[in-house]
C-alpha cells in the first residue's frame, strides 16, 4: 500500500444523494381486444418517462418514476394510449469502482430495477389483458459522467402488453458522504496528558575528600570509557534496564526503553462502518497530540485498518475516511501536518479472526508507529 498523507482527496459514496431524471424512447405495445374481429395495426409506441430517486447506499436505490408509452393503433382507427406509474428498487449489479483501491467519479454500473406499478389504457374498447397493477422487471447501464449528472440506458417490462427502451439524463443533489464525515475540530485547550515514562535516576557516586598527592605515587589509569556511559542510546534508561538499547533519539519511550509511539491507539473508536470518530476517543487523541507536542522533532505513521465485510472498495474508502478524520482532528490540535504519515491498509492486514464480531472488533483498528518503523 501507498502513503496517503495529508491533504486527502476528498472520497467519493453515492450513497444518501436525491437525484431526478427525465428519458425518452420507444415502447411495444400490444393492446388485445375482446373483439377478436379487430386486430393490432401498429404495435410501436414513443414517449418519455420522469423519475425522482433516492440512493440508499452504493448499490441500491429507490425510484418512483411517471411512463408516457405511446400509443398503439388498432385497425378500426381506434388508438389506445399507454399510461404507467411504478415504484421500484434499483441494485447496481457491478460497478467498475469495485476492482478500483481508488474509486472514480467517471465510472460505469450495470442495474436491475423490480418494480410494481399502475398501468392505464385509455381506451373504451374492451381488452383482454387491462389488468391495472403489475409486477415489472428491467435493467440498464449507467455512465456516471460527474459527481452529479449520470446517462442511463434501460429496458423495461411493464406487463404483458407492453414494455419499453429509453435514454435518460440524471441529475443528482443533495446528501452527504457518510464515510467522509468528520467530527469538528474545537480550539479548547488542551488538557494535560499524563506525565511520560521516566528513567529512574542514575545514582550519584559519594563526594571523595581530596587528599594531597604525594609525588612519589604513579597516577591510577582512568576506567575505560565504555565503563562509564549508563544510556547508550541517550533515552535515559540506563543500559542494565533498557530493552531496547537501539531506541531512536527523539522519540519517547516507557520506562523500559522500548517506543511509546508503537502499538494499537486501543481508545480509538469509530461507529460502525462509518467514520464519526466516537466521543471518548477523543482523549486518547489529545494525549498523542500533547506528546507529539513535547517531541518536536518526532514523525508517526498512523495505519488504518478495518475486518474483511463489504467490497475491497469499501473497505479502502472506510480506513482513508477514518485516516482523514484522526488526521484533521491531530492537525486541530496543533500537530504540524509534515508530522504525519498516514497509510491504509483496508481489510487486508487482519489480527484476528474476521469470523466473530470480536475478531472483527479487534480488526478495526487504528496503529501508531515512529515514522520508518515496520
Amino acid at each position: 500500500m501507498g502513503c496517503l498523507c495529508i491533504p486527502f482527496d476528498h472520497a467519493f459514496a453515492r450513497g444518501d444523494q436525491w437525484y431526478i431524471g427525465v428519458g425518452g424512447g420507444a415502447a411495444w405495445l400490444q393492446p388485445n381486444p375482446l373483439d377478436s374481429s379487430i386486430d393490432l395495426d401498429a404495435r410501436q409506441g414513443f414517449g418519455g418517462n420522469a423519475f425522482f430517486g433516492v440512493d440508499i447506499d452504493d448499490r441500491s436505490s429507490a425510484q418512483l418514476t411517471l411512463y408516457g408509452l405511446g400509443e398503439a393503433e388498432l385497425d378500426n382507427n381506434e388508438v389506445v394510449p399507454f399510461y404507467a406509474v411504478d415504484g421500484s428498487v434499483l441494485y447496481r449489479l457491478y460497478d467498475t469502482n469495485d476492482r478500483r483501491l481508488v474509486p472514480s467519479t467517471l465510472s460505469l454500473a450495470l442495474y436491475g430495477r423490480f418494480a410494481l406499478g399502475y398501468i392505464e389504457r385509455d381506451t373504451d374498447i374492451p381488452l383482454n389483458n387491462d389488468a391495472a397493477v403489475y409486477f415489472g422487471a428491467g435493467g440498464g447501464a449507467e455512465l456516471f459522467l460527474t459527481r452529479n449528472l449520470s446517462l442511463r440506458v434501460e429496458g423495461m417490462y411493464h406487463d404483458r402488453d407492453a414494455a419499453s427502451g429509453s435514454l435518460q439524463l440524471v441529475a443528482r443533489f443533495g446528501g452527504t458522504n457518510r464515510l467522509s464525515t468528520r467530527p469538528p475540530v474545537t480550539p479548547s485547550a488542551i488538557p494535560d496528558s499524563p506525565a511520560l515514562p521516566q528513567a529512574p535516576a542514575v545514582p550519584q557516586a559519594p563526594q571523595v575528600a581530596q587528599v594531597p598527592q604525594a609525588p612519589q605515587v604513579p597516577q591510577v589509569p582512568s576506567a575505560p570509557a565504555q565503563n562509564r556511559i549508563a544510556d547508550a542510546d541517550g533515552d535515559r534508561v540506563p543500559n542494565a534496564s533498557d530493552q531496547c538499547p537501539g531506541s531512536t533519539s527523539g522519540f519517547p519511550v516507557r520506562a523500559n526503553g522500548c517506543a511509546l509511539l508503537d502499538g494499537v491507539l486501543s481508545g480509538v473508536n469509530f461507529s460502525p462502518r462509518s467514520s464519526l470518530l466516537l466521543p471518548e476517543s477523543t482523549a486518547q487523541l489529545d494525549y498523542l497530540a500533547n506528546v507529539l507536542s513535547q517531541y518536536p522533532e518526532a514523525r508517526i505513521e498512523l495505519h488504518s485498518h478495518t475486518d474483511d465485510q463489504g467490497s475491497v472498495r469499501e473497505q479502502a474508502i472506510l480506513t482513508r475516511g477514518r485516516l482523514r478524520t484522526i488526521g484533521t482532528y491531530l492537525v486541530g490540535r496543533g500537530v504540524r501536518a509534515n508530522r504525519l504519515t498516514l497509510r491504509s491498509f483496508g481489510g487486508t492486514r487482519p489480527l484476528y479472526d474476521n469470523s466473530t464480531s470480536e475478531g472483527r472488533a479487534g480488526n478495526n483498528r487504528i496503529e501508531v508507529l515512529e515514522k520508518g518503523s515496520q
